[in-house]
């Protein structure tokens, strides 16, 4: 178990880690950091129109760092609006990365792809399933 004594030691040698920073460090947990050091409640209206505003800002781009930093600005705004609807968007990765990896294999065994490249699901293998993260 990393200790607070631990992270403070690492802050002081690396300037850019910084003791606001989670130890557990999830894309949620780092807004939900932002959130309440903001003093920001979850709200699924605002999180809407930075999505649209971010994913303008990285489509008008104009250089790859540019363009990392404004996708990196639409993943955070994205966390915050599965935040402001209860979702938990960590768990819904991970469960729809596993589902990919299992639906890339046809029955056969080989993986196809279309032309522009695009591997094609295994029409066989279930979809995944996330209704039980809607907390309906």
């Amino acid at each position: 178990m990393i200790s607070d004594e631990d992270i403070k030691a690492f802050d002081e040698t690396n300037s850019y880690y910084s003791m606001d920073r989670p130890t557990k460090s999830s894309v949620t947990d780092m807004v939900m950091s932002f959130m309440q050091k903001a003093e920001q409640e979850p709200d699924k209206d605002l999180y809407f129109r930075l999505i649209l505003e971010e994913s303008d800002e990285w489509f008008r781009a104009e250089s790859d760092a540019e363009e990392l930093k404004e996708l990196a600005d639409l993943v955070y705004v994205i966390y915050g609006y599965a935040i402001s609807n209860g979702w938990d968007l960590d768990e819904a990765i991970c469960r729809v990365h596993d589902n990919n990896i299992g639906r890339m294999t046809q029955p056969d065994g080989t993986i196809r792809r279309r032309l522009d490249g695009k591997i094609e699901k295994n029409q066989h293998y279930p979809k995944v399933d996330l209704s039980d993260l809607l907390g309906e």
